[in-house]
């Protein structure tokens, strides 16, 4: 059998992602994050996010906000022919840059 093929978890989640279009993409979802933790940032640095392809995109963002803290979200993202806007399933802050996703 082939030897080091790359196996990717179907139905998981992605990688660790920093491309730039990602993270903007991030700085769009700010206020509803912010609704959302009934907060407001005045620091709001995306870190990066992974995705999961389900009936839309779930996506987990790492967001360095005000001070040294950082917000964990998971944002759905529905397919466009819903018509159905974005909205944030989990999120909680007091997080590190070290800490991992705990949904």
């Amino acid at each position: 059998p082939p030897q080091n093929i790359s196996r990717k978890m179907m139905g998981g989640h992605s990688a660790p992602k920093t491309d730039a279009e990602g993270l903007e993409s991030i700085l769009a979802h700010q206020g509803i994050i912010e609704d959302h933790l009934g907060a407001t940032f005045t620091s709001f640095e995306p870190i990066h996010y992974t995705t999961q392809v389900v009936a839309g995109t779930n996506l987990q963002a790492k967001i360095k906000v005000d001070g040294d803290d950082h917000v964990h979200a998971k944002i759905f993202i529905p397919l466009p022919h819903t018509g159905e806007a974005a909205s944030v399933t989990a999120a909680s802050t007091g997080h590190s840059l070290e800490d991992g996703f705990h949904f």
